[in-house]
C-alpha cells in the first residue's frame, strides 16, 4: 500500500487484549504510517507491590523502545495503559494514553502508580478511555479525555448466521466476582429445562461453580481469540456480565455475531444511543427474559440485527477512526482511504426454524 509521504508517522505503543495492534492495523489499512511497538511485561500477573519492587528491571528492558521513539520521525505516539505514558515523556514526542479499566478505576487510587500515571496524563495531549463507566475516574482530566470504543476484529462481520431459535446459550464472560455470574449460575436449574447452557472454565470462582452447578452447565475450556467467532456461533445467545453494567468485549463481539446478549445493564452510560441488549438483573428476570424469546422468534431476530447495527456505530474500524480524527485533528487525510463499513444486514444468514 502507498502511503503519502505528507502523511505523518505514528508509533502504537503496548498491547491489551489485542487491542494496541488492531488499532495500528485499522490506521495502515487507512492509509497511514504506523509502527506497532509491544512492552515486554515481566511479572505482569504479580500482584502490584512485586511489580513495583521489578520495576527497575522493567525500565531497563524499556529503554531501547524510548530510544527508538526518540530517534525515529514520529508525529506523535499513542500509548495504551495510562501509566505507561511515561514513555512519551521520556521519548519527548506529543502523545496520547488510552486507559483500559484496571489502570483507569484501580491503579489510579494507589499510591505510586497512581502518582506516576497522573504525572504522564498531565503531559499526554488526550486521555482515551474505552467504556463509558471510566469517565468518573476521569474528572479531573475531564477537559481533554475522550471515549474510544475499541474496534473489533473483521472476522466478527463475516459470514454471520443468525439463530432462529433460542435453544443453545453460552455464559459468555470469566468467572469472577466482579462480573457477579452467580446470578447466572443461580438461574440454571429453571434454564436446564428448556436450553443447553455452557459457560468458559476461565477464572478463580470456576471449580467452586462447578461442583455445585455441573449437573446445569457444560464447561467449556477457552479458545484462541481467532477462535471466538466460531465458538459464539455454536451458540443462539450469550448472557453477559450481571454486575459492572457495561458491554466489555465478549459481549460486543456477540453481538457481533448476531447473538442476543442477556445481561445487566446501567443503561445511563449509554444515554445517547442504548444497546439493544436484554437486561436482567438477577435469576429469575434472566429465566423470565429466556422464556419470552423463546415464545418471541421475531423478537429474537430483530435483536440480533438491531445489535450488529449498534455495533456498527460504535465499533468498526470507521467509527474507531473517525473519533481519533476529531480528537488528534488530522487535516489531511489518506488519499487511499480504505476502511470500509463492515458488512451487516447484508451477507447475513438467517437461520430458520
Amino acid at each position: 500500500m502507498q502511503v503519502k509521504n505528507s502523511l505523518p508517522r505514528i508509533a502504537i505503543v503496548n498491547d491489551v487484549a489485542g487491542v494496541g495492534s488492531l488499532q495500528a492495523r485499522v490506521l495502515r489499512d487507512a492509509g497511514y504510517a504506523v509502527d506497532f511497538i509491544d512492552l515486554p511485561k515481566p511479572g505482569a500477573s504479580w500482584p502490584l507491590y512485586a511489580k513495583m519492587l521489578i520495576l527497575p528491571v522493567r525500565l531497563a528492558l524499556y529503554l531501547p523502545i524510548v530510544w527508538r521513539l526518540r530517534r525515529r520521525p514520529y508525529a506523535w505516539v499513542h500509548i495504551h495503559v495510562v501509566s505507561y505514558g511515561l514513555l512519551g515523556m521520556l521519548a519527548g514526542k506529543p502523545f496520547y494514553v488510552q486507559g483500559h479499566g484496571y489502570d483507569v478505576h484501580t491503579s489510579l487510587a494507589k499510591p505510586m502508580i497512581g502518582w506516576l500515571s497522573r504525572v504522564a496524563m498531565r503531559r499526554a495531549r488526550a486521555i482515551f478511555y474505552v467504556t463509558p463507566d471510566l469517565a468518573p475516574f476521569l474528572a479531573e482530566f475531564h477537559a481533554k479525555a475522550y471515549l474510544l470504543p475499541n474496534p473489533l476484529e473483521p472476522a466478527f462481520f463475516e459470514g454471520v448466521r443468525v439463530p432462529g431459535k433460542l435453544e443453545k446459550m453460552l455464559l459468555f464472560t470469566r468467572l469472577y466476582p466482579i462480573k457477579a455470574p452467580e446470578a447466572v449460575f443461580a438461574a440454571s436449574p429453571e434454564l436446564a429445562k428448556s436450553v443447553t447452557l455452557a459457560a468458559i472454565a476461565w477464572g478463580p470462582m470456576t471449580e467452586q461453580l462447578r461442583e455445585t452447578y455441573g449437573r446445569y452447565v457444560e464447561f467449556i475450556d477457552r479458545v484462541p481469540h481467532d477462535q471466538a467467532p466460531a465458538l459464539v456461533d455454536r451458540f443462539d445467545a450469550v448472557i453477559g456480565q450481571m454486575k459492572l453494567g457495561i458491554l466489555s468485549l465478549s459481549e460486543l463481539e456477540a453481538m457481533a455475531r448476531g447473538r442476543v446478549v442477556f445481561m445487566h445493564l446501567d443503561g445511563s452510560l449509554y444515554a445517547e444511543d442504548p444497546p439493544p441488549v436484554v437486561q436482567v438483573d438477577d435469576a429469575a428476570g434472566l429465566v423470565a427474559a429466556v422464556r419470552r424469546l423463546q415464545e418471541r422468534p421475531q423478537e429474537m431476530l430483530q435483536l440480533s440485527l438491531a445489535g450488529r447495527e449498534w455495533i456498527a456505530r460504535h465499533h468498526t474500524a470507521q467509527s474507531h477512526l473517525r473519533v481519533l480524527r476529531s480528537v488528534v485533528g488530522v487535516v489531511e487525510e489518506p488519499a487511499n482511504e480504505a476502511v470500509a463499513e463492515a458488512p451487516l444486514t447484508a451477507n447475513v444468514e438467517v437461520r430458520r426454524v
